[in-house]
């Protein structure tokens, strides 16, 4: 049950909490949902199509898609919530559509640095320090972080039911735990990304980064958190086209002919929309494959939309003579 009387006390005995307001709105059927857009201004000339939308993909989600075609908000409001003239669902529809094919690009690529990732640091950190060198606090850094890291691989291994976790368990006792080359795929993007930072021979991070077609092991780190960040974006279906990253990509310098970087102030950073990410994937997938087709495919899907989407997702108007596309 809601305490509104304790919420607020809470609210009003502290002057910097904002007032308490309490959440009334009701929830709408789709038909309510199809004559609100239709009163804001949609065009929805096929209504069966626009109700199978509403009711399979939803109206919260589809929001963020229509968001572009509503009129400036007037001076102190967020949202005008009425759409430009001439905006037809089916154009919303294509947005969602071309949102969901470049995730599915953006996911395979990243799975496949993360598997180039995990197979570097796996193979050159067993053959330096030894099958269970995952094991040994003193090669990382913060003993407690990698009690945590160790703890968690133990639980997950403990859990897994993967055929070699199953072989290794059945056939040693000793180390519990089973070499690295086997725990390494149980781990999330996240969780191998939190073991290669704690790494502490640094002349290791350089030649995992050098493998991965980047220039310094710091670069490696900082690539490896905005791809994360990606990534969980695109597991969860979240809207990517338009959106400001809040994990920037790198400035690396040997890449600043194809990222799109702004100076603010003292402080140079690349532009954080999905054409520097691209940019970066496509760096790090032609140094494994100089014949692989992620750059033709971005250029075919990109392609599809207007110069205007093209500038919202961060692409140059001369993108397609850079060299990452050429």
């Amino acid at each position: 049950m809601l305490n509104t009387e304790g919420l607020l006390f809470k609210a009003f005995s502290n002057p910097s909490r904002r007032p308490f307001m309490l959440y009334q709105k009701s929830a709408t059927t789709i038909d309510e949902q199809l004559t609100l857009l239709k009163q804001r201004g949609m065009v929805c000339a096929d209504e069966d199509l626009v109700r199978r939308w509403l009711i399979t993909v939803g109206y919260y989600r589809l929001s963020a898609y229509w968001l572009p075609y509503e009129l400036p908000a007037d001076v102190g409001k967020t949202r005008s919530k009425t759409f430009r003239a001439g905006t037809r669902f089916e154009d919303v529809v294509d947005d969602y559509t071309f949102d969901r094919k470049l995730r599915l690009l953006v996911t395979e690529a990243i799975e496949r640095i993360e598997i180039a990732l995990r197979s570097r640091w796996t193979h050159r950190f067993s053959t330096e320090y030894g099958p269970h060198a995952h094991m040994d606090p003193t090669l990382f850094a913060n003993g407690w972080k990698h009690a945590d890291r160790i703890a968690a691989m133990a639980n997950r291994t403990g859990q897994s039911r993967e055929v070699f976790i199953a072989h290794y368990k059945d056939k040693y006792t000793e180390p519990y735990m089973p070499p690295l080359w086997a725990v390494t795929e149980l781990m999330t993007f996240g969780d191998l990304s939190k073991w290669v930072a704690a790494t502490r021979d640094l002349s290791l991070g350089s030649a995992i980064a050098s493998d991965l077609g980047l220039p310094t092991r710091e670069t490696l780190e900082g690539v490896i958190q905005a791809m994360t960040y990606v990534r969980n974006i695109c597991a969860h279906h979240g809207r990517l086209w338009n959106r400001r990253m809040v994990k920037r990509v790198p400035n690396i310098k040997r890449f600043r002919k194809d990222l799109v970087v702004h100076s603010h102030g003292n402080q140079t950073q690349p532009e954080n929309l999905i054409y520097n990410v691209l940019v970066v994937l496509n760096k790090m997938l032609v140094h494994q494959s100089e014949d692989t087709s992620f750059p033709q495919r971005v250029r075919d899907l990109v392609n599809t939309r207007t110069p205007a989407q093209q500038r919202s997702m961060g692409f140059p108007e001369d993108w397609q003579t850079r060299p990452a596309w050429a």
